[in-house]
């Protein structure tokens, strides 16, 4: 009996794919997301890439980013920003008698600062063998050397982990700036926390609004909390931000 075989995805043209071409057959997933910061759709490998996207697409430190920026061929420590380039690099590597060896970072971003940054994703339960570990230092070496940053970002696999459950909620506020409360009620929040208030759900309370607010509330920069560590609910410990978005600057604090 012969394998299956599968013809290609259509319908992805409008979705940036990057240097390396995600889940081109149909035996493969492809997981689809917005990134604001992105310019529009973005094709991914797993639901870990795109909860990174939440995060990036959030973090007031992170000005832009694209997944699967570029190839880096490890032996020439060059870097490949397309499937030609790659191929002009396999075939050098031929022609001399060896093989290229290739990685690709699962997002490039570039900081608000200038810096640009190579993001390698894992999942906390899987950070990979002694063997790709070494791979990944030599990456880095190497993207280092070249004047990026390299950060491995880990990601919870527990689905009721804080971070899982409040990004979606997070990313969705994010893009809804439309109907952002208006900074007139950071006197009023001012007020609340100077009564004595320490929770989401007091300062809801106080300001006259439902659950569905809190998002709003904390990506606009009225309230701050922990989102990594508490979910989203009515006794999540919560502040006066006064703008400031310190609370989502969440690539840093997730990187190793």
């Amino acid at each position: 009996m012969k394998a299956p075989t599968y013809g290609k995805r259509g319908g992805l043209k409008a979705f940036d794919r990057g240097s390396r071409k995600v889940s081109r057959a149909f035996g493969r997933s492809t997981v689809l997301t917005y990134g604001s910061k992105a310019n529009g759709g973005v094709a991914l490998e797993s639901d870990s890439e795109r909860l990174v996207t939440h995060i990036l697409n959030i973090d007031p430190d992170v000005v832009s980013y694209r997944a699967q920026p570029f190839a880096v061929e490890l032996t020439t420590s060059s870097i490949a920003h397309s499937e030609e380039e790659k191929e002009t690099l396999r075939t050098r590597a031929k022609r001399h008698g060896g093989k290229a060896v290739f990685y690709t970072p699962d997002f490039g971003i570039v900081w608000a600062s200038g810096v640009q940054a190579a993001v390698e994703v894992k999942l906390d339960r899987f950070l990979g063998n002694a063997e790709y570990q070494r791979k990944l230092r030599l990456s880095g070496s190497i993207l280092f050397g070249q004047g990026f940053e390299f950060l491995q970002l880990v990601t919870p696999s527990d689905w009721r982990h804080p971070l899982r459950t409040n990004l979606p909620l997070l990313h969705q506020a994010n893009m809804r700036q439309d109907i952002w409360p208006t900074p007139a009620i950071a006197d009023r929040i001012l007020e609340l926390h100077e009564a004595g208030a320490e929770t989401m759900g007091a300062f809801l309370s106080g300001l006259d609004l439902d659950a569905r607010m809190s998002p709003l509330l904390l990506v606009s920069g009225l309230l701050r909390a922990d989102v990594v560590e508490q979910a989203l609910c009515y006794a999540t410990p919560a502040g006066p931000a006064f703008g400031d978005l310190s609370h989502l600057q969440l690539v840093r604090r997730l990187a190793q």
